[in-house]
């Protein structure tokens, strides 16, 4: 009767730590009764995807076979399963109307070519009496199966980010408060996420041609940790942080040309200066939430003239154009001694900004430096 003395790591404890982590946030997204339900579902089983992979490290790292003879044979990697489920989750939290389509169950298909690699292993394991990892099925395939994961990852991880880009200009063209909706975290998450699987790549290769595919996972750890530190970080960020609120965007679409014939090139000058002169008028821009539609409805236009008026006329999209007014008035506030009591951020509010970081960098891009560094050189002393 053997004892158990499972050889463990502080690594492996960290990796477990992350295990445990990940599994508890999959469940509560998976489980949790929030507006991006479908969503969150399929982060869900990304990280459930993680978390499996771990336990699979694991196994291997304390030798539990010792132990648990057959625990190899429980399918535990769906690794060409991650990047497609990260894209689904990206795609359905930036779609105002979420729908899963039928078309998008063949980007889940690579599933069962990892599946049937795993039936031969399974079936020479049983054979031979041994963990499948050891089996001449492993050694053949398991190579292919890494690369074909990692250029699905990164592959499914430029298309989110992409998605999400194409996303904040739809948002920014509609939205004069675009920042409130954007996913910049998202996309610095997944940014990171992509170079931890960039890392996989001079490991595959070392261990492929100086090792001959036996590196030990002791030599693997520093990226193991790296995925359980991730596991762990996209968990907490789509859990613990406050839900990602839909921009409800218009969808109906006016071609070019039609805008075009309505608003006649020659005419496109003397109605810019028309919107302006509205907007100036009646302070429109100092409203924190003003939409498209809500300024097209105002002006009695339609959102699509109102937004080719804007681009054409202006060189600029609608959150760059309405955010540009709210800092020519900010700095009027800041030059206007009546104001010296009240602080840049209140400043900002009153002229229609919703968050200090969007104050900051619309006027960064309009006066090339921040709001205390303006403010600090109009109040200093002028020197004779």
């Amino acid at each position: 009767m053997h004892k158990w003395t499972v050889p463990v790591s502080i690594c492996d404890i960290l990796i477990l730590f992350g295990v445990f982590t990940g599994f508890t946030f999959a469940v509560l997204l998976f489980f949790s009764k929030r507006v991006h339900h479908g969503a969150n579902r399929c982060l869900a089983l990304a990280l459930l995807t993680l978390v499996c992979w771990l336990c699979w490290v694991l196994g291997i790292d304390t030798d539990i076979s010792h132990y648990m003879p057959y625990w190899s044979y429980i399918p535990l990697q769906y690794s060409l399963t991650l990047g497609p489920l990260i894209w689904l989750y990206v795609q359905l939290l930036t779609n105002p109307r979420p729908v899963f389509y039928k078309k998008y169950w063949w980007h889940l298909s690579p599933f069962l070519l990892e599946q049937g690699v795993f039936i031969a292993e399974l079936w020479q394991g049983y054979r031979k009496g041994t963990p499948t990892y050891y089996t001449t099925a492993f050694w053949q395939f398991n190579p292919i199966l890494q690369v074909l994961a990692l250029a699905s990852v990164l592959s499914y991880l430029l298309l989110s980010i992409r998605s999400l880009n194409r996303y904040h200009w739809q948002l920014a063209d509609q939205f004069s408060d675009a920042d409130r909706y954007q996913y910049r975290r998202l996309k610095r998450l997944l940014i990171a996420f992509g170079a931890v699987w960039l890392l996989w790549i001079p490991y595959f290769f070392v261990d492929y041609f100086a090792f001959n595919y036996h590196l030990p996972i002791s030599g693997y750890y520093p990226l193991y940790l790296l995925l359980a530190a991730s596991a762990c970080w996209i968990g907490a960020e789509a859990f613990l942080r406050p839900e990602y609120i839909l921009a409800e965007m218009t969808v109906e679409k006016v071609s070019v040309s039609a805008v075009e014939k309505t608003i006649i090139q020659e005419e496109l000058s003397q109605r810019t200066a028309w919107l302006r002169k509205n907007l100036e008028q009646n302070l429109l821009y100092m409203n924190a939430g003003l939409t498209l539609r809500e300024l097209a409805d105002f002006l009695g236009i339609h959102p699509n003239e109102l937004s080719y008026l804007i681009n054409s006329g202006t060189g600029k999209n609608f959150n760059d154009f309405i955010n540009e007014y709210r800092v020519q008035e900010a700095l009027r506030r800041i030059q206007d001694p009546a104001f010296n009591h009240i602080t840049l951020l209140g400043i900002a509010y009153d002229c229609g900004f919703n968050s200090k970081t969007t104050f900051n960098r619309s006027f960064r891009q309009v006066m090339e430096k921040s709001p205390a560094d303006y403010r600090a050189f109009e109040k200093a002393p002028t020197k004779l």
